[in-house]
């Protein structure tokens, strides 16, 4: 067997364009070896192919869990072609040289996900693995592909080098194997762990340098791990920065909390007004009329179509973004007539509810994001004062709110609008304290229901909120004066409602 002949062992999960593979090593007579199914695909295809096992003389066994773990496949990736005594002894092999290995490898973290035993184990790939890393470590000679986007990149390395690779795409394509072959073996540690998933794998995303940072002595990135994103679906205005990210997410996180038609404006990745009313128009308004000073220059989020009434009430104002999951053609019109004005679709925009991941002084924090329910059956009357249905819906609103809300957060509502939002203070009575003044700029005797993020630990800020006129309270539970506080409430017949769980976001 001429070792000077070109091979190639193909081996793939994923058939998706082997054709392009198949096309360019035929072109430049370059044989193909092959596996089982990807055998017969590449035949389909209309590509010749010999099988590993007519050469092995060794048949595949096990239903296919051993065809690839043979001494002469290995030798033949591992062998180095600059030792004569290597080469001599591989010649005694009479089996082929292969200088190119493509492999991708069974989908073990697609499978792990649905939590099925038997058939996560048939998923870890062994064979697949051990070829890479042989393939990978004779470099200098042998070329590995693990991942299909690189099809096209080694046909334009091929055609280039008259149906060679040079050492520097060779090198590339072996960093990329370890680096593959030690996440894959990380996420069946974590299974058989029972770890959740948290791999943060930059080097294969796509990176975009972002022109507006939090402040512009700061380099901004934004790394793309699939294609819908804000970006993607931007149809006007100035570059998205990174607040503007920031204030988005918040936005779109806080709506999918409300199924009515609902508006939420953003501000410093905080709420400061929020409304759900029978209409989006109205939705709008109620939500700007809540903190219409802290709505100048904010982020616009909506549940509903911005038709073009609506776009005519938004247009007279200044906002950086407005976000909808659709606008109507004359919306469009109206609204792109400003020229820096950032709208964007949200239709097909899906928020990360995986985990919340923050880089700290030697590594990251991670946490799964908070996907809680606020629901009517959360809710515990310990000051055993009824309400009506209208003010407990209230509750239910502004405790919604109130998850989206920097902690220490206070959120005052009434007939499902926020009132005062007081937010990210070192104290709750601060906190307390600016949500009153918001809600007392316009609204100073209107009655209102109070929500809090966590415990009220003193009876303080509630006489406060009583003096202010608020017919109802909701807080999560945990304080060592609970029965102080139970025991005022019932003593000023104020209905007071209980969670088991806080709201706190830092």
């Amino acid at each position: 067997m001429k070792i000077k002949e070109q091979h190639a062992l193909i081996s793939t999960y994923s058939k998706v364009n082997l054709d392009k593979i198949c096309k360019i090593f035929d072109r430049f007579n370059i044989k193909i070896i092959s596996t089982g199914s990807t055998a017969k695909h590449i035949k389909n295809l209309g590509y010749k192919c010999q099988s590993v096992s007519s050469l092995t003389k060794f048949k595949e066994i096990l239903d296919g869990r051993v065809k690839t773990l043979h001494p002469k496949v290995h030798a033949s990736l591992l062998y180095d072609r600059k030792k004569l005594s290597h080469t001599k002894i591989f010649n005694k092999l009479n089996f082929p040289s292969i200088n190119f290995v493509v492999v991708n490898l069974y989908p073990f973290e697609e499978m792990a996900g649905k939590n099925k035993l038997k058939e996560c184990i048939e998923m870890i790939d062994i064979g697949g693995p051990a070829m890479l890393r042989s393939a990978a470590k004779n470099f200098e000679s042998v070329t590995t592909i693990v991942d299909p986007k690189d099809y096209d990149n080694l046909s334009k390395v091929l055609i280039r080098n008259s149906g060679k690779t040079n050492i520097k795409f060779r090198k590339k394509m072996a960093k990329k194997v370890f680096k593959k072959t030690s996440s894959y073996d990380q996420e069946i540690y974590n299974w058989f762990s029972n770890k959740k998933k948290f791999n943060i794998k930059f080097d294969n995303l796509n990176k975009t340098k972002l022109k507006y940072e939090e402040n512009p002595n700061q380099k901004s990135f934004f790394y793309k791990e699939n294609k819908n994103t804000f970006f993607e679906f931007q149809f006007h205005g100035k570059e998205i920065g990174y607040n503007n990210i920031l204030d988005l997410n918040s936005g779109i996180d806080c709506l999918k909390e409300f199924s009515d038609p609902t508006c939420v404006i953003i501000k410093h990745n905080n709420p400061c007004g929020v409304a759900s009313r029978k209409t989006i128009k109205d939705a709008f308004t109620k939500s700007y009329e809540a903190d219409s000073l802290s709505a100048f220059g904010g982020i616009i989020t909506l549940n509903r179509n911005v038709d073009k009434n609506l776009a005519q009430i938004l247009s007279k104002k200044f906002f950086e973004i407005i976000a909808a999951p659709s606008f109507s053609s004359d919306a469009k019109d109206i609204l792109q007539q400003k020229k820096n004005l950032i709208l964007i679709n949200t239709k097909n925009i899906k928020i990360n509810n995986k985990q919340d991941i923050k880089s700290v002084a030697g590594g990251y924090l991670v946490q799964d994001k908070n996907k809680k329910k606020i629901l009517k059956k959360e809710l515990v009357n310990v000051s055993s004062v009824n309400i009506k249905k209208k003010i407990l819906d209230d509750l239910i609103f502004a405790l919604k709110v109130c998850k989206h809300v920097k902690s220490n957060a206070i959120v005052l509502a009434k007939n499902k609008q926020t009132l005062g939002i007081g937010a990210g203070q070192m104290s709750r009575a601060d906190s307390t304290n600016i949500a009153i003044n918001k809600k007392n700029v316009k609204n100073k005797n209107k009655k209102f229901v109070a929500t809090s993020d966590a415990f009220f630990p003193f009876t303080d800020n509630i006489k406060k909120l009583i003096r202010n006129n608020c017919e109802a309270i909701a807080q999560p539970s945990g304080s060592k004066n609970d029965r102080k506080i139970i025991d005022y409430a019932k003593k000023k017949k104020l209905p007071l409602y209980f969670l088991n769980f806080r709201l706190f976001k830092h």
